[in-house]
């Protein structure tokens, strides 16, 4: 007779694993770091249980031009000028028409606007990158804090690189290529990487010498999105900065 198990318990033994990494995950607080500073939020199981969902905003447009955020008729963000990123901020979870417009010109035409479904619990960011025009387009994307694998770093990119093309994402040593090929005006999904500490080179396609480096420290279990941007201000035009999310026990 056939013994299965064996096969049997290490199956239960995985879906249990999972079920204690997905319960870790959302009964932790969430603690942001970038340029703009650092801040911490209640757990996705807190969030969801005030009928909440969490939203921020990442100002990707290479202008003077400070912009507002409104979910509906409400100011949810206020003033944000260019790499800008704001702490989360609780709204209740359902569906919004969210638009950006000048900052303090609250009965103006929107610049970009955008109608996404949040849902209790979970975590958002509004991107305000380039669009086709003069104007800003704004995304709206859903950040899946999900544990990565054991040992394991969670990677996603944002490429508002005004001229940069399709581009690759390379660890410093170009050893190793984290991301190929991404388009202008797309956000990826978050992929498992290894920890790094170092140089993370951005190379526009066709070309050998990186367009932009940042210093990236990434660590086992933590979430980052890089940050791609466009700056007539910087020596290569481009330059790009990371996103921490790590959870809090």
């Amino acid at each position: 007779m056939r013994r299965t198990f064996p096969v049997v318990a290490l199956l239960a033994t995985a879906l249990i694993a999972s079920a204690c990494d997905q319960t870790e995950t959302s009964s932790a607080k969430i603690t942001s770091s970038s340029p703009a500073g650092t801040s911490t939020v209640p757990s996705s199981d807190a969030a969801k249980q005030r009928d909440n969902a969490l939203v921020r905003v990442v100002h990707a447009v290479p202008s003077g031009t400070t912009l507002d955020l409104f979910a509906g008729d409400l100011l949810l963000f206020d003033g944000l000028g260019f790499k800008t990123v704001t702490p989360y901020r609780a709204v209740d979870g359902k569906r919004y028409a969210f638009a950006l417009r000048p900052a303090g010109m609250t009965q103006a035409k929107p610049l970009s606007s955008n109608t996404e479904d949040l849902k209790d619990g979970d975590f958002y960011t509004a991107i305000a990158m380039p669009g086709d025009g003069h104007g800003p387009h704004l995304r709206v994307v859903n950040d899946h804090l999900d544990s990565p694998a054991s040992g394991n770093a969670r990677l996603r990119v944002v490429h508002a690189g005004t001229d940069a093309g399709n581009i690759d994402v390379r660890s410093g040593d170009a050893s190793a290529t984290l991301f190929d090929n991404l388009e202008y005006q797309s956000v990826s999904d978050y992929r498992d990487v290894a920890p790094m500490n170092g140089q993370m080179q951005i190379v526009s396609a066709g070309r050998s010498a990186p367009v932009a480096t940042t210093t990236a420290h990434l660590e086992a279990g933590r979430f980052y999105t890089l940050v791609i941007v466009g700056n007539a201000a910087a020596p290569n035009k481009v330059e790009a900065f990371l996103i921490e999310d790590a959870l809090t026990p």
